[in-house]
């Protein structure tokens, strides 16, 4: 899914994806408007995270849009809706992509095979940005805001309606209001223990980049410790540079907005597409099976075979044979054959050229010296 196109692909244009962003982005910018009730419970002090949000919603969809341009990427995409719209195994489908949700997306097993500190360093950051942005965006976008009723009681209000009352000392309101401390300890953690990794790991340091690997991090970090500071300014230092720590954090929070779509955090946009993937894979190993011309073996799906032809040839590349065969038609085992004969047979090719074209120049040489 990560094939680049050719620059002269007709496929590719940014005239959709751009249409998609700003659509998106005044999509979000209506519901703003109508969550908030018409702006009546929208923060003004807030307005900088908005406009943040708003951009980098219509870049992040701009720049998926873009993403599923990727011939690789559109096949899976579209062949995994229609995979999943059969309608005699839509129930099924449904039951498998919950499964992969709860595995892979939530519980992140794929992570937990390669360690435990690893697995243990993306799920603190997944959750505790996923759990941040659940509460910070409704806020900041005025579609949930509380109200004190009484001494002691909060009302929460979404999108204009009122919710559970909430007893201002209990143990769940105390949890409801420093959930954001609570994840930002969870970002630090997950952080820091990605930096050690990158500075002792032999294999991350051979190929990591400061840009794309470290600046996600310390973006992370400065917002949640900006964050927890904003916490330690209002309870323990009475409000002592309050203002000051809150442009801080909010110039983190709009500079990580605007890096999102297009750094390394992209990547949490793409994942979920994961479902779609192992869908098409799970669907494609029970379909029809290629076979071999060579070996005669079944070794995958003749519906992935076809869809990868396609896609191997909008990228550019031919790789038809002599007998009317696609290298593509052939098991792993007799592709690496099928290479290994064919490197063997170039020097043969390359004495045959030399010792021809010798025999042409020495044959023009007698001819002028006759002459």
């Amino acid at each position: 899914m990560s094939a680049n196109i050719p620059a002269h692909s007709p496929d590719f244009s940014y005239r959709n994806p751009s249409i998609f962003g700003i659509g998106a982005a005044a999509a979000l910018t209506a519901l703003v408007i109508v969550g908030s009730r018409n702006l009546e419970h929208f923060d003004p002090a807030l307005f900088g995270y908005t406009v943040a949000s708003i951009v980098a919603f219509g870049a992040i969809v701009f720049r998926y849009a873009l993403w599923l341009q990727r011939p690789a990427t559109r096949a899976y995409f579209w062949r995994g809706i229609r995979l999943y719209f059969q309608r005699k195994r839509l129930a099924r489908n449904t039951a498998d992509a919950a499964v992969t949700i709860a595995t892979n997306l939530a519980a992140q097993r794929f992570i937990f095979k390669r360690g435990f500190s690893r697995w243990l360093m993306h799920f603190l950051i997944m959750w505790g940005c996923l759990i941040s942005a659940a509460i910070t965006f409704p806020l900041v976008w005025g579609w949930i805001h509380f109200k004190l009723e009484g001494e002691r009681g909060y009302r929460a209000h979404l999108f204009g309606f009122p919710m559970q009352l909430l007893d201002a000392r209990s143990a769940s309101a105390w949890v409801m209001f420093h959930a954001l401390d609570i994840t930002a300890v969870m970002v630090i953690a997950g952080c820091a223990i990605a930096i050690h990794r990158r500075l002792k790991d032999r294999g991350a340091i051979a190929y990591q980049t400061f840009l794309l690997d470290f600046t996600p991090h310390l973006l992370l970090i400065a917002i949640s410790v900006t964050g927890l500071m904003l916490t330690v300014s209002s309870l323990v230092f009475g409000g002592y540079m309050y203002h000051f720590i809150a442009l801080s954090h909010q110039a983190t929070v709009i500079m990580t907005l605007f890096y999102l779509p297009f750094g390394k955090f992209f990547h949490i946009v793409q994942r979920p597409a994961s479902i779609g993937v192992e869908l098409y894979q799970n669907r494609s190993n029970e379909m029809q099976q290629a076979v071999c011309p060579r070996c005669g073996i079944m070794f995958a799906g003749q519906m992935w075979v076809d869809d990868l032809k396609k896609v191997v040839g909008q990228l550019g590349f031919d790789y038809r044979l002599e007998n009317g065969h696609t290298l593509q038609d052939y098991c792993p085992r007799c592709k690496r054959i099928i290479r290994g004969l064919a490197y063997a047979a170039l020097p043969e090719k390359e004495e045959s050229v030399f010792y021809g074209e010798r025999i042409e120049i020495e044959t023009k040489g007698s001819r002028g010296s006759d002459e």
